[in-house]
C-alpha cells in the first residue's frame, strides 16, 4: 500500500497542519478532495457562502467512488441540508488505497475526518491507540436487534462495545463461466476439496483462448487468498498470542497449493489487478475468479448481451484443504468509525446524519446504486418484496442467495481474520498493510522457493518489522 510520505503534496500538506498554516478545516479539505493536496477541493453538495448562523461542517469519507453511487449520496445530502440548515456535510468517495494513504496523512497531522469507513483490522489498530471512539448510541438509535448477526460480531470487541457500524456488505465468491461446462465432464456442484478442485481445472484450461483461472497478484489481493485458503484449510496466520503461524502445516500446505494452480494461471497473473481479472472473467477469457456483487458491472460492460446472465456467470463452491473442516470467504464488513479527535459538535452531527442515512427510503437509495453488492444491514431488507424485487436482484439472485448463505454459516470473515480472535491482534493491520505476505507467495509460485524457507523469513520479517518494532 502507498503510504502518505511518498506523496510531495501531501508531505506538504501535513507540514502546513504541523505548523500552523493550514487550519483542520482547510487541510482536510485540500487532503479529501484530491490524490495530491492540491487546493481545489472536491465534495458531495455544493458550496455555501457563509452565513451569520454558525454551522456545523462534517468532513466524511467512504470508500465508494462508483459514479451511481455518489449520485445517490449527494441525493441523500441535499435532502439531509433541507431539514437541518445548520449542518453542512461534506462527503467524499474514494478508493480503499487512496483512503488508507489519506487517513494516514491526517493522523499523523493529528486532524482526522469526523468520521471515515475504513477495514475491520484498522478498527483494531485505531481502538488500540485511542484513535476512535464507541459508536453504541448510533447502533442502538437504528436498532441492534434489526441488523445481521454477522455484521455486528466483527464490530464489537470483549469490552462489550460497538467500535464501528457497517455501511454495507458483502461476500467473495468463485464466480465460474457456465458455458465452458458444456462437453467438459465438469459438475462444479461435486466439487468439495481442493483435490477436487485440481482434478478438474485441466478440463477448463483451453489457452491461450481462456484459463482456468485468474488472480490478482497486487499485495492487497493476494493477501486475500492466502488467508481464505489457509482457513480453508484448517488454519490460521497467527496463532493464540498472535504471533505469525506462517510455518504451520495448514500455511505450508495452502503455498503448496498455489503452486499446483499456478498452471492454470495466465501469464503476468503477478501483475494482475482485482479489476483485471473481472474483466477477464466477463470478456470470456478466465473461467473462474473470485468476485463480488459489483463484478455485474463488468459482465454487462464486457459480456455479449445474450450471456448477460446467472447461467453463464455462475456461482461455484469454495472448497476445503486437506487440514480444513468448512471453505472461508470474505467478509466485505467496511464500517463507518468516528475519529476522538474530532470536534465534539461534528460527531453529533455526522451520527444525526447517520440516522438519516440509514432511514429506508434513503438507505435503498444506497444500497440500490450497486444492487447486488451494497447488501443492506438489516434482516428485515431481504423480507422486503421491493427490496427483493429490484430488476438487477432479481436478476442475479443466484449471486444474492451464494452471499446470505455465507453469513448464515458464519464462514464470512474479514480481510486476514481465519478465527474471530485474530480481530484482536493489535498489529494485524499492519501485517495487512505490509507486502510480506505477498512476497512469500511469490517467493514460493513464481520463483520457486522452498515453502518453509519462504515461511520463515516472512515470519521474521513480522516478528522483527512489525511487532519487535519499537512504539512511538
Amino acid at each position: 500500500m502507498k503510504r502518505w510520505d511518498s506523496d510531495p503534496g501531501v508531505r506538504r500538506l501535513v507540514a502546513e497542519k504541523q505548523e500552523g498554516v493550514l487550519g483542520r478545516r482547510a487541510f482536510l479539505a485540500r487532503l479529501g478532495g484530491t490524490a495530491a493536496g492540491a487546493a481545489a477541493a472536491s465534495f458531495i453538495g455544493d458550496a455555501r457562502p457563509a452565513r451569520a448562523q454558525k454551522r456545523i461542517v462534517v468532513t466524511m469519507w467512504d470508500t465508494e467512488p462508483n459514479p451511481a453511487t455518489r449520485a445517490a449520496v449527494k441525493a441523500i445530502v441535499e435532502d439531509f441540508h433541507k431539514l437541518h440548515k445548520d449542518i453542512e456535510i461534506h462527503a467524499e468517495g474514494m478508493g480503499w488505497a487512496d483512503m488508507d494513504r489519506k487517513l494516514q496523512a491526517a493522523m499523523a497531522a493529528k486532524s482526522p475526518p469526523t468520521a471515515s469507513h475504513t477495514q475491520t483490522y484498522v478498527v483494531t489498530s485505531f481502538k488500540a491507540k485511542g484513535l476512535i471512539e464507541p459508536v453504541d448510541d448510533l447502533v442502538k438509535a437504528l436498532g441492534e436487534d434489526r441488523i445481521f448477526p454477522s455484521v455486528l460480531r466483527w464490530l464489537k470487541y470483549p469490552d462489550g462495545k460497538y467500535w464501528g457500524l457497517t455501511h454495507a456488505w458483502g461476500a467473495d465468491n468463485l464466480g465460474g463461466r457456465g458455458d465452458y461446462l458444456t462437453g467438459s465432464g465438469v459438475d462444479p456442484r461435486s466439487w468439495k476439496t481442493w483435490d477436487d478442485w485440481l482434478r478438474d481445472l485441466p478440463k477448463l484450461n483451453k489457452a491461450p483462448q481462456y484459463y482456468g483461472l485468474s488472480l490478482a497478484g497486487i499485495p492487497f489481493f493476494v493477501n486475500e487468498d492466502v488467508y481464505m485458503w489457509t482457513g480453508s484449510n484448517g488454519g490460521s496466520l497467527f496463532d493464540d498470542k498472535g504471533n505469525p503461524a506462517l510455518e504451520s502445516p495448514q500455511v505450508l500446505g495452502m503455498l503448496e497449493f498455489w503452486k499446483k494452480l499456478k498452471a492454470y494461471l495466465p501469464a503476468g497473473w503477478a501483475s494482475h489487478d482485482y479489476l483485471e481479472t473481472l474483466s477477464a472473467w466477463a470478456a470470456g477469457k478466465t473461467a473462474q475468479v473470485y468476485m463480488w456483487g459489483r463484478t455485474a458491472g463488468y459482465i454487462d460492460q464486457y459480456a455479449p448481451p445474450d450471456k448477460r446472465n446467472p447461467e453463464i456467470f455462475q456461482m461455484w463452491p469454495k472448497t476445503i484443504g486437506p487440514m480444513g473442516k468448512a471453505p472461508l470467504t470474505q467478509f466485505d464488513n467496511e464500517p463507518w468509525v468516528f475519529y476522538a479527535d474530532a470536534p465534539k459538535d461534528e460527531k453529533a452531527a455526522a451520527k444525526e446524519f447517520l440516522k438519516f442515512f440509514f432511514k429506508k427510503e434513503n438507505y435503498r437509495r444506497y444500497c440500490d446504486s450497486v444492487p447486488v453488492h451494497l447488501l443492506s444491514i438489516f434482516k428485515e431488507d431481504f423480507q422486503d418484496a421491493a427490496y427483493m424485487g429490484h430488476p438487477e436482484r432479481k436478476r442475479w439472485k443466484p449471486w444474492l442467495d451464494a452471499q446470505l448463505k455465507w453469513v448464515e454459516i458464519g464462514r464470512a470473515h474479514p480481510l486476514l481474520v481465519c478465527n474471530p480472535q485474530d480481530m484482536l491482534i493489535p498489529w494485524i493491520g499492519d501485517v495487512a498493510a505490509a507486502p510480506i505476505l505477498a512476497d512469500m507467495v511469490m517467493a514460493v509460485v513464481e520463483r520457486g522457493r522452498d515453502p518453509r524457507a519462504a515461511a520463515k523469513e516472512a515470519t521474521d520479517k513480522i516478528s522483527r518489522d512489525i511487532i519487535g518494532k519499537p512504539k512511538g
